[in-house]
């Protein structure tokens, strides 16, 4: 049989937690820390020499292009990660080099479109030279 408490004697479940904006700050810190993580061990297990690289300066670069990207307008997970992969496999100043990539990036399409495009012409561009 099982002892049923009086209200009075239940822990107060009602109780407003108040999360500080500090608090939010952590949380979206250590979130976005992980994201960098992830995409750097992403890169170092599916990128040709990307095992080779010095963790910490992956870790740098990664950072530096995840920004890079939200200025381009590729602000979800996956627009970043597709522009990091490509700029670390064309390399980090490409798209000054793609003159199209950069047309298409600095233009006003939607993040996800730019994201695609670069995929398929990354993808293109490296089936290219293997030919």
């Amino acid at each position: 049989r099982t002892h049923c408490r009086s209200e009075a004697e239940l822990p107060a479940m009602n109780m407003v937690f108040k999360i500080t904006h500090n608090q939010v700050s952590a949380f979206e810190k250590d979130a976005e820390e992980k994201y960098f993580r992830d995409l750097v061990k992403f890169l170092q297990d599916e990128v040709p020499g990307a095992a080779e690289e010095d963790h910490d300066y992956l870790l740098g670069v990664t950072k530096a292009m995840v920004k890079k990207a939200a200025d381009y307008g590729l602000k979800t997970k996956r627009d970043a990660a597709i522009y990091v992969t490509t700029a670390y496999l064309l390399g980090l100043d490409f798209e000054e080099h793609f003159h199209v990539a950069k047309e298409i990036l600095t233009s006003s399409l939607p993040g996800m479109d730019k994201a695609n495009w670069l995929q398929d012409a990354a993808v293109a561009l490296i089936d290219s030279k293997g030919r």
